[in-house]
């Protein structure tokens, strides 16, 4: 089972120490980190629109481990991380979806 986030996602610039390389959402291929109560969480960003660049923002759908939402509500701002615990991007939650069941 998966949580998942529709949220605006704003991809940092390079000097603001995101990303250099643009996203393609819908690709379902792009796994960060959220950073929710000061804990990691696998994420995968799996719809949007076709790229989104650095300083770039969208609206997507991430999806999360089930119950690693638990806290989260619409207006709640989560970090996205990559790898390295390098901040690379703001997700501003719109709507939370509980325990989903993949089909």
């Amino acid at each position: 089972m998966f949580d998942f986030l529709e949220a605006r996602l704003l991809l940092l610039p390079p000097d603001a120490g995101g990303r250099s390389n643009a996203i393609a959402p819908r690709e379902g291929s792009y796994c960060p980190f959220v950073s929710i109560d000061e804990q990691l969480h696998r994420a995968r960003i799996i719809e949007g629109p076709p790229t989104l660049a650095p300083g770039d923002e969208g609206r997507v759908v991430v999806e999360i481990e089930s119950g690693a939402g638990m806290t989260l509500h619409p207006g709640a701002e989560v970090r996205l991380m990559e790898h390295d615990e390098q901040c690379v991007g703001v997700l501003t939650v719109v709507r939370v979806c509980r325990g989903a069941v993949p089909a």
